[in-house]
């Protein structure tokens, strides 16, 4: 389980947090940038499915610390990588279903709802 949350946040999110400023929040990214990122989610991705279970949870048949994070990063990381490379990079692997199946616990409903909350109380501000 440890392993699949430091993933997450290390090679996953954080590699794709290079690219927030051009996806959310209407700055641009290098080229070059754009690339090195690409490389190393190429890199990365196909690690991830070899850790994550997604049965139905991400470490198993049990709900964990891992889908916390996964319930937070993995959107990010498919929104981010489809805005910028016309592709979500996580497409091949059950993500979508997995998300489905989280959203229906009342406690992640909740924890996006606040997120979209905080997210639309941030952008009035910086307008």
């Amino acid at each position: 389980m440890r392993e699949i949350v430091t993933f997450l946040e290390l090679y996953l999110e954080l590699t794709v947090r290079e690219l927030y400023p051009e996806a959310f929040f209407g700055g641009k990214v290098s080229d070059n940038v754009k690339e090195r990122q690409l490389k190393l989610l190429t890199r990365y991705i196909p690690a991830f499915a070899r850790l994550a279970k997604f049965s139905p949870y991400i470490a198993g048949d049990t709900f964990t610390l891992a889908d916390c994070a996964a319930a937070v990063h993995l959107p990010l990381v498919s929104s981010c990588t489809k805005i910028i490379y016309g592709k979500d990079l996580l497409a091949d692997l059950p993500v979508k279903d997995y998300l489905k199946t989280l959203s229906e616990r009342p406690s992640v409903q909740k924890v996006n709802a606040d997120r979209k909350a905080n997210t639309e109380l941030m952008l009035s501000r910086n307008k």
